[in-house]
């Protein structure tokens, strides 16, 4: 599954990432704030009257189907395209949670449930009868990597990128980690944390470890998800704040907010002029440095394209070769990203930074492509640096790793920790 060698040339790692396949463009409490209907009127602050404190926020760029189906319990924020679809059956989001860039939530005539601090991150899918954080246990488990008891009593879960919940049900104080499935029927317990890659198809497998799908939740994976919830609760206040003070802030090319983790907003700096485009198509926000100009970008980028500083920063992205639809650069807080040259990025990839975990510590190197790297569809980016003219195939997850130049991860692979975990995403 993992095979250093040798590609031949920057085009071949490109060509990756753009041709392997065709692209094809109990109830949640909702009391303590105000719920609202994100409506035209109530678009991009929902309810369009509410203090930022409370405000959900829903960026212009999100696309939203039959709002008068959808309730947005106080405190949510909508991420960049992400597509909230209630056609077929009603959205619920409850206070507290977000949905993150290009995350799609399509449910059937029951409609699709969103508990109080639910992570719905990039790229997530959710269909169906799902019910997601509603109920659960606030424990105590046991950590399995200490041993130590503990108890979550203001619960989280966590649907991580480019997961996929299809009509199951997620208790809170879970996890459903990259490139995971849940499918239909199934309840996966609190406690629980679905591995990388794994398709989980029956309550036995969201249970027993032994089968090799689900571990248990440990405090590490509490408190990053209790940073994250912090985090975009501060985005939807900070993006509320821009948009009273000028709409044309919330659009385009245009400012990060003000947030506690960076105080003062930044623009884009394109080609190196500092920009502001409220009318932009794509949405790059914050402290990003793109060495191509804007005419450059405007042949090179496909559509919904969100690049969004507004967490992590600074992004130095060098001259793209080209970035399909749908894709998503993003940061933790406190990190920074840093991309070479000649880089090629098919539809729905995902590129997050973060520090590398050493001895259960992010204390190591920071997310980093060097030059003519090529990823293919779908693929996931986190917490690594890749080699130049590396590739990573369609639907494969690299994370918390560094690889060395000429390197080639094979489509469907989970490399994770320098490769001590290397697995097959099964779905």
């Amino acid at each position: 599954m993992f095979k250093p060698r040798t590609i031949f040339s920057a085009f071949t790692a490109i060509i990756l990432a753009f041709v392997l396949v065709i692209q094809v463009d109990a109830q949640p409490a909702l009391a303590s704030l105000a719920s609202c209907s994100p409506t035209a009127v109530n678009r991009p602050i929902c309810p369009s009257t509410a203090a930022p404190a409370s405000a959900n926020f829903i960026d212009p760029a999100a696309i939203i189907t039959n709002p008068a189906n959808i309730t947005l319990g106080g405190k949510v924020y909508v991420a960049p395209f992400a597509r909230l679809n209630a056609t077929n059956g009603p959205i619920i989001i409850s206070e507290g949670s977000n949905v993150q860039d290009q995350v799609s939530i399509t449910p059937s005539v029951a409609g699709a449930t969103i508990g109080e601090r639910v992570i719905l991150a990039h790229l997530v899918t959710v269909k169906g009868t799902a019910k997601i954080g509603l109920t659960g246990s606030t424990g105590p488990f046991t950590d399995p990597v200490s041993g130590v008891q503990f108890s979550n009593t203001q619960p989280e879960t966590f649907i991580a990128f480019n997961a996929e919940v299809d009509g199951a049900t997620i208790e809170f104080n879970t996890v459903v980690n990259f490139l995971s499935r849940v499918g239909p029927g199934v309840t996966l317990p609190s406690g629980k944390v679905v591995l990388p890659g794994k398709n989980v198809t029956s309550n036995i497998e969201a249970t027993s470890g032994s089968l090799g799908k689900v571990s248990n939740l440990t405090q590490a994976d509490v408190a990053l998800m209790q940073g994250v919830i912090a985090v975009n609760q501060s985005l939807a206040q900070g993006y509320t704040q821009l948009a009273v003070a000028n709409p044309s802030n919330v659009t385009g090319i245009n400012f990060s907010p003000s947030t506690p983790n960076n105080p003062t907003p930044s623009l884009p700096t394109i080609g190196g002029v500092t920009t502001q485009d409220p009318n932009y198509p794509n949405r790059i926000i914050g402290n990003v440095i793109l060495q191509d100009s804007l005419a450059a970008l405007n042949q090179k980028l496909g559509n919904r394209i969100s690049i969004r500083a507004d967490e992590g920063q600074p992004f130095n992205i060098g001259i793209l070769a080209g970035v399909a639809n749908d894709v998503v650069f993003h940061g933790l807080a406190t990190t920074n990203l840093t991309i070479g040259n000649g880089n090629g990025y098919g539809p729905r990839v995902l590129v997050h930074g973060g520090r590398q975990v050493v001895n259960g510590v992010d204390s190591g190197p920071e997310t980093k492509l060097g030059d003519d790297v090529g990823l293919a569809p779908d693929v996931v980016i986190f917490r690594a640096e890749i080699g130049n003219k590396s590739a990573v195939g369609r639907k494969s997850g690299v994370f918390n790793s560094t690889l060395p130049s000429r390197t080639h991860i094979r489509s469907r692979t989970i490399y994770a920790d320098n490769g001590n975990l290397i697995s097959k995403v099964e779905w």
